[in-house]
């Protein structure tokens, strides 16, 4: 399989090269979060700016989630009878990825700034590429760009490939950045 070297402009893909260095220089709060940002790194070498864009979107996720794990594990040592913080998660679906940021956050525990990022990233990007919802890209504040891809008959008319490609090759690479940019200044244990 090609490099990303051979795919892109040497500026892009020194880019690349940077993202894919802050990527594996990232300490994960759980184990399989670190698989996310493995299989990141992966996609991002090889080119795969799509596919580079969804696992990120993942990785955010899992990256919250396993905050809240490890944020909770540590309050509980001591405790008699620690609480399984993983299952009760689980059994909290309706509490979402807005209400884990916010309880970091209100916990001192995430950045304010980076949280009102992430959920909006989450809402925009993490959302619509996972379920196959383009129309999510409409509702609220959606990028012209987003509206110009997939947009309807009365607001841009059919979607080119030339515009899909241009849409992965400008606003891919960015979203990614930003993604690992909430990551780094939140890793575990800079706020205790």
């Amino acid at each position: 399989m090609r490099s990303y070297r051979d795919q892109f402009e040497p500026e892009v893909a020194d880019r690349i090269d940077c993202l894919i260095r802050r990527i594996k220089n990232l300490e994960y709060p759980t184990g399989p979060t670190r698989y996310y940002g493995l299989d990141l790194a992966a996609c991002l070498q090889v080119g795969a700016l799509s596919g580079s864009l969804v696992v990120a979107a993942s990785l955010m996720e899992l990256y919250i989630r396993g905050l809240v794990v490890r944020y909770s594990e540590d309050a509980q040592r001591g405790w008699s009878r620690p609480v399984e913080t993983e299952r009760e998660l689980d059994n909290m679906k309706d509490k979402g990825f807005r209400h884990l940021v916010g309880k970091l956050v209100e916990s001192g525990l995430f950045d304010s700034e980076a949280a009102a990022r992430a959920k909006e990233l989450y809402k925009t990007v993490r959302i619509p590429v996972h379920h196959g919802l383009p129309s999510r890209f409409f509702s609220g504040p959606a990028p012209s760009l987003m509206i110009g891809i997939f947009g309807t008959v009365e607001k841009a008319g059919p979607v080119s490939m030339k515009q899909f490609e241009d849409f992965i090759e400008e606003d891919a690479l960015p979203t990614i950045e930003a993604i690992v940019g909430i990551l780094e200044s939140n890793q575990y244990g800079t706020f205790t």
